[in-house]
C-alpha cells in the first residue's frame, strides 16, 4: 500500500538529526512543520505487472500431418476466416477409402440380404398341400361312389321286392277269383292274407339290413375323411400365413439393420470427409499472426497414459529403459525424433525453427498464435494484503518500464478469486487492468513489464496532513498542531493515506501548523523551536 514513499526518507534523516543533536549536547532541535491544507487525497495500491493483449488464441493441428501451404508469416495482419495453413494427412485419406468401401460393402450385402434370412418353409407347405390335393379328393370320390352304390343297391333291392309281391298277389286273388273264393291248401296261403291292403310285402319280403349297415359305415367314412381334409387344408393355410408374416417381419429387420449400417458407414465418411476440410485451417479471429517455435515432430501430450510405466524400472533390463526414457515428461522420445515423431504424419521435414511448408505436426500441436493487439491489459500480482481494498472498476495508472516518461490509464476489470502464487512472502492475487488511454507515442508490445497503481480511496474536501505528521500512540492516530511554542497532541481519524499526504478528520482547520520530523520524540505539550519543512509540498491531489 504506497502510504509514505516520498516523505519517509525525509522524516528518516530528521529523526536521526534530533537524535545525534541530543546525544552531542547541541541546542535543541528544529522540528520541521508543515500547514495543513484541503483537498483531495488518493490512496493506491502498488503491484507489478506484465502487458498482455487484449486477447489471443493459439491456432492447433487438426489432425496429424504434413503442413503442405502456408499463407501467413510472422507478424501478418488477418481477419476471422482468412486461410492460415493446409495440412495433408495420408492417414485421414486411408481412412477414406475405407469408408467409402465400407458403404460399397454395406450395399452389396443389403443386396444378397433375401437369401440370408433362413430356410424358407414355404415350399414344403406347399408340396404338403399338393399331396392332400392328390390323394385325399380322389379318396373322398372312392368313398362318395361306394355311399351312393350302396344306397342304389338297396333302392333297387327293396324296388324289386315291392314289384314281385305286387304279382304275386295279383296271381293269387285271380287264382281265387278263379276257384270260387278258395285257394288250394298245397300253396299253404290263408285267402284272407292276400285280401290285406299290404298282402304284396308279407307274402314276398327281403333283408336288407347288412346292406343298410354298409351304407351307415361308409356314410361315416367319409364324413370323418372329409372333416379330416378339411382342417388338414385349414392347419395348411394357417402354417403358410404364419410362414408369410415371419418371412415379412425378418425381411423387415434385415432392412432395418441394413438401412442403420449403410447410415453409420455414410456417417463415418462424412465424418472422415469433414476432418479433411478441417485440414484447411482459416482464422478463427482477427489480429497479428506469430508461428510458434519448436515446430515439428508429434505433441507428446498423447503420451500421459504412458506414465504407468515408471513401474517397470524393477524389473531391470531392457524394460527398465524402456520406461525410464518414456516416463516423466517424454523428454526421452522429443529429443530422438522417434516415437515423438511417429505421433505426427510419416515423414516431412522437422525443425526447432517456425513451421514451414513440409514440416510434420501432430494432432492438436500449435502452429501459430494470433494476438489482438488493439487492446492490452496488464496482469498485476496484489498482496494479500492491498487486495482487500482492490474491486472491479477502479481507475488505475499504469506505468510501463520502457516508457518511463509516459503515464497510461486503466480501470480494473477482474479481481482473482484464489491466488496464483503463495511464496514466504505471502499469497499473490491475479489482478486484470484493462488499459484505457495510451499516449499517441507509446507503441506497446506484449510482456513489457510494467507496475500499476489502483485508486482504492479518493477523499475530497477533507483535512490534509502530510503522512510524516502521523503517530500512533496507545491504538490511536495522533499529530502534533503548534500552538504558543508549544506541541499539542490531538487525536484524529485517518480517511486515507496517499502520496506523502493523508486525509484526516480530527479538532483542527486549515491553517494549523503541524509538526512534520521527529514527531516520535515529542511529548505533549512540550516547548519546541520549528521552521517550514521545505522538502514538504502538500500536494492539492495524489
Amino acid at each position: 500500500m504506497r502510504r509514505h514513499r516520498a516523505s519517509g526518507p525525509i522524516a528518516l534523516l530528521a529523526l536521526a538529526a534530533v537524535v545525534l543533536a541530543a546525544c552531542t549536547g547541541e541546542d535543541d532541535p528544529v522540528f520541521g512543520t508543515a500547514e495543513v491544507t484541503d483537498g483531495e487525497v488518493v490512496q493506491t495500491v502498488a503491484a507489478a505487472g506484465v502487458l498482455e493483449p487484449a486477447a489471443q488464441t493459439t491456432v492447433t493441428a487438426p489432425a496429424g500431418g504434413e503442413i503442405e501451404v502456408l499463407e501467413v508469416a510472422d507478424g501478418d495482419r488477418v481477419e476471422a476466416g482468412d486461410p492460415l495453413f493446409t495440412l495433408r494427412s495420408d492417414s485421414l485419406e486411408q481412412q477414406l477409402e475405407q469408408a467409402e468401401a465400407a458403404v460399397e460393402t454395406v450395399g452389396l450385402l443389403a443386396g444378397s440380404a433375401d437369401g440370408l434370412g433362413g430356410v424358407d418353409l414355404a415350399p414344403v407347405v406347399t408340396s404338403l398341400q399338393a399331396q392332400l390335393d392328390a390323394v385325399v379328393p380322389a379318396l373322398l370320390g372312392a368313398l362318395e361312389d361306394q355311399v351312393g352304390a350302396l344306397e342304389a343297391t338297396i333302392t333297387a333291392v327293396t324296388d324289386a321286392t315291392e314289384e314281385s309281391g305286387r304279382a304275386t298277389v295279383a296271381a293269387l286273388r285271380d287264382l281265387r277269383d278263379t276257384l270260387g273264393g278258395a285257394l288250394p291248401e298245397e300253396l299253404g296261403v290263408d285267402p284272407e292274407t292276400i285280401a290285406a291292403p299290404a298282402a304284396d310285402a308279407t307274402l314276398v319280403s327281403v333283408d336288407t339290413s347288412d346292406l343298410e349297415a354298409s351304407l351307415a359305415s361308409a356314410q361315416t367314412r367319409l364324413h370323418a375323411a372329409q372333416v379330416e381334409y378339411r382342417s388338414a387344408t385349414a392347419q395348411l393355410d394357417e402354417v403358410a400365413g404364419s410362414l408369410s408374416a415371419q418371412t415379412d417381419a425378418a425381411a423387415q429387420a434385415q432392412e432395418a439393420a441394413a438401412e442403420a449400417q449403410r447410415e453409420q458407414a455414410e456417417t463415418a465418411v462424412e465424418t472422415v470427409r469433414q476432418r479433411l476440410d478441417d485440414l484447411a485451417v482459416v482464422a478463427p479471429r482477427g489480429g497479428v499472426v506469430e508461428l510458434v517455435r519448436n515446430a515439428g515432430g508429434g505433441d507428446l501430450g498423447g503420451l500421459e497414459g504412458l506414465e504407468g510405466l515408471e513401474g517397470l524400472e524393477g524389473l531391470g533390463g531392457d524394460l527398465g529403459s524402456l520406461a525410464e526414457g518414456l516416463g516423466g515428461d517424454g523428454g526421452g522420445l522429443a529429443g530422438t525424433g522417434g516415437l515423438g515423431a511417429a505421433l505426427g504424419e510419416p515423414g516431412g521435414d522437422r525443425t526447432s525453427g517456425p513451421p514451414a511448408v513440409g514440416a510434420s505436426v501432430g494432432p492438436g500441436q500449435p502452429v501459430l498464435t494470433i494476438f489482438d493487439l488493439d487492446a492490452f491489459t496488464v496482469r498485476a500480482e496484489v498482496d494479500e494484503l492491498d487486495v482487500v481494498e482492490v474491486a472491479s472498476g477502479q481507475q488505475v495508472v499504469v506505468l510501463v518500464d520502457a516508457f518511463p516518461t509516459a503515464e497510461l490509464r486503466g480501470v480494473v476489470e477482474r479481481v482473482g478469486i484464489e491466488p496464483r502464487q503463495v511464496g514466504t512472502g505471502g499469497a499473490q492475487f491475479p489482478v486484470t487492468v484493462r488499459i484505457e488511454e495510451v499516449p499517441d507515442e507509446v507503441e506497446l508490445r506484449v510482456g513489457l513489464t510494467s507496475s500499476v497503481e489502483i485508486e482504492v480511496r479518493v477523499v475530497e474536501g477533507e483535512l490534509v496532513v502530510p503522512s510524516s505528521a502521523l503517530l500512533r500512540r496507545g491504538g490511536d492516530e495522533v499529530v502534533h498542531v503548534v500552538r504558543d511554542g508549544r506541541a499539542e497532541r490531538v487525536e484524529v481519524e485517518v480517511l486515507a493515506v496517499g502520496d506523502g499526504t493523508a486525509a484526516i478528520q480530527g479538532p483542527l482547520e486549515p491553517g494549523d501548523i503541524v509538526v512534520t520530523t521527529g514527531v516520535e520524540l515529542l511529548e505533549d505539550g512540550q516547548e519546541i523551536e520549528t521552521e517550514p519543512d521545505r522538502d514538504l509540498a502538500l500536494p492539492a491531489v495524489r
